[in-house]
């Protein structure tokens, strides 16, 4: 798991400061979707829709998947999502850190062994348990960095 450039990170934060990006984010997680379809969804233009998907396109994020036909007209252009990664932010009285994993890159083989003979739901249900059982941890590891480190900045 090796952590991605600043350049990648900059293109990250600035793509999904945007809250309706993220919405479409969201709806690009579970599958392909055209423009329309999404600007019913959120309630505005299309054209906004396709200034969004322009830039979340241009920092790589979604790509063009192709068309799907319409009854009512031309052809629809479908997106997906193009780019999975997983983004840390830590900030607190002596910490200010940021990275970005590339999930694409990551070998899972070892992992897959510890599940074997589970089905999906079991898996997925192990998997969110043991993030959030981490993501604890996490926390209370930064909680006590902050701690050591004002100590240190105090002496």
């Amino acid at each position: 798991m090796r952590p991605m450039s600043r350049e990648d990170i900059d293109a990250i934060l600035r793509a999904i400061e945007n809250h309706t990006r993220r919405e479409i984010l969201r709806m690009l997680v579970e599958g392909r979707q055209y423009a329309l379809r999404m600007a019913k969804e959120l309630k505005t233009s299309q054209q906004a829709v396709m200034k969004h998907l322009d830039v979340l396109e241009e920092k790589r994020i979604i790509r063009r998947a192709g068309e799907e036909r319409s009854e009512r007209g031309a052809p629809r252009k479908l997106y997906e999502i193009s780019k999975t990664f997983s983004l840390f932010i830590d900030f607190a009285p002596g910490i200010f850190d940021i990275r970005e994993y590339d999930i694409e890159s990551v070998d899972i083989d070892d992992l897959r062994k510890e599940f074997e003979g589970l089905d999906a739901g079991e898996i997925l249900s192990r998997i969110e348990e043991e993030i959030r059982e981490m993501e604890k941890r996490r926390v209370k590891l930064l909680k006590l960095k902050e701690e050591i480190i004002r100590d240190m900045l105090r002496k």
